[in-house]
C-alpha cells in the first residue's frame, strides 16, 4: 500500500466540488427557466446536466479508484477510514472539503428533485389541457350554446370543430 498524500486527495475532492457547483448552477438555470415556461432553456438545461453528470462520474470513480490503489475499500466508508489514517493536522482540511462535498452532492440531489416535480405537475397540467381540447374523457362539463351541459356524443375534438 503506497501512502497516500492529503493534495491528492483535496485535489481530487476539489475537482468534484467544482463539477457540483457548475451543475447546482445549470439547476438554477432550469429552475428558472421551468417558471418561465421557457422548454428550449430547459431542454439546453437537460443536456448540459448530461455532461455534468457525466464528468461528475468520472471524477468519483478516480476518487474510488485511488482509494482501491492504496489499499482501502472504494466507498464513502473507505475514504473515511483513509482519513482516519492521516495525521489530526492532515484530517482537519480534507475532512471540511469531504463534508463540503457530500453536503453539496445532497443539495443538488434535492434540487434536481424540486425540479423533476416541476416538471411532472407541468406535464400533467398539459397533458389535461390536452384532453380537454381533443374531447376526452375526465374533463370538466363543456356546455352548448344554450347552456345545456353537453353529451359525450355532443363534444367534437379541436380538429372536428
Amino acid at each position: 500500500m503506497s501512502n497516500p498524500t492529503v493534495d491528492e486527495l483535496i485535489t481530487l475532492l476539489v475537482n468534484e466540488q467544482t463539477t457540483l457547483d457548475q451543475l447546482r448552477m445549470v439547476l438554477n438555470k432550469e429552475s428558472d427557466a421551468l417558471l418561465q415556461n421557457d422548454i428550449n432553456a430547459v431542454e439546453g438545461s437537460a443536456q448540459h446536466k448530461k455532461s455534468l453528470l457525466a464528468r461528475f462520474k468520472k471524477q468519483v470513480q478516480s476518487r474510488l479508484d485511488y482509494l482501491s490503489a492504496h489499499g482501502f475499500e472504494s466507498s464513502e466508508q473507505g475514504f473515511d477510514t483513509l482519513i482516519n489514517t492521516l495525521s489530526p493536522d492532515q484530517t482537519s482540511p480534507l475532512h471540511s472539503q469531504w463534508l463540503q462535498l457530500k453536503a453539496e452532492f445532497q443539495a443538488v440531489i434535492k434540487q434536481n428533485e424540486e425540479n423533476g416535480i416541476v416538471i411532472h405537475h407541468s406535464r400533467n397540467r398539459t397533458r389535461a389541457l390536452l384532453n380537454i381540447l381533443h374531447g376526452n374523457k375526465n374533463q370538466p362539463n363543456l356546455y352548448n350554446e344554450s347552456g345545456s351541459d353537453k353529451g359525450k356524443r355532443q363534444r367534437h375534438s379541436l380538429g372536428e370543430a
